[in-house]
């Protein structure tokens, strides 16, 4: 299990941005992630309000296929939340690994199409995204070995943003998930 605890933005200024992220550290791989979301049919996860909590993907990367699952923890009403779980494994054979989500009834709930670059920034690994059909994000993820806390560890989060020059970030500070931005924005 990895917690993760991190900052989304939307930015209009991908370019500029990009910049000054290039400033404070080092670009580790740019690559092209393809993430389809499931529900299993006895509980659709994309239902629990005011948000969901849970997340069940496919990612393909250009190198590996993972299964995900993700758990948010102390999940409050504005969707801010604590830190997330993560417990994922590398799938083998992804096209029969889609058979069986089938067979189980699960369904496929939407597809996120995103070109992401990955930064090393010390304390942070960001990510600038540009997600087919809503645009251009960055996410500041804290490294957990350098904060006493997840309190901390979001906060620097915050100030780090700052630093980069992104405005307003706590008003800002997108706490909805991609997937759930596209369904928005299709509905």
């Amino acid at each position: 299990m990895n917690k993760e605890v991190e900052v989304k933005v939307k930015i209009e200024n991908f370019d500029d941005i990009k910049k000054k992220v290039s400033t404070q550290g080092r670009l580790i791989k740019s690559i092209r992630q393809i993430d389809e979301y499931y529900v299993p049919f006895h509980r659709d996860f994309f239902a629990q309000k005011p948000h969901p909590t849970e997340w069940l993907r496919i990612r393909t990367n250009l190198d590996r296929v993972v299964f995900e699952y993700d758990k948010s923890i102390n999940k409050k009403p504005d969707g801010e939340q604590e830190y997330a779980e993560e417990y994922e494994t590398e799938i083998s054979n992804p096209e029969e690994f889609r058979k069986i989500l089938k067979f189980l009834d699960f369904k496929k709930v939407i597809t996120v199409d995103k070109k992401r670059e990955y930064w090393d920034c010390g304390r942070f690994e960001v990510a600038l995204d540009k997600i087919k059909g809503l645009g251009p994000f960055i996410e500041v993820e804290a490294k957990n070995n350098f904060f006493k806390n997840n309190i901390e560890a979001k906060i620097e989060c915050i100030n780090f943003l700052k630093k980069l020059g992104v405005k307003n970030v706590e008003k800002n500070h997108i706490k909805k998930g991609y997937p759930v931005l596209l369904l928005e924005k299709k509905n």
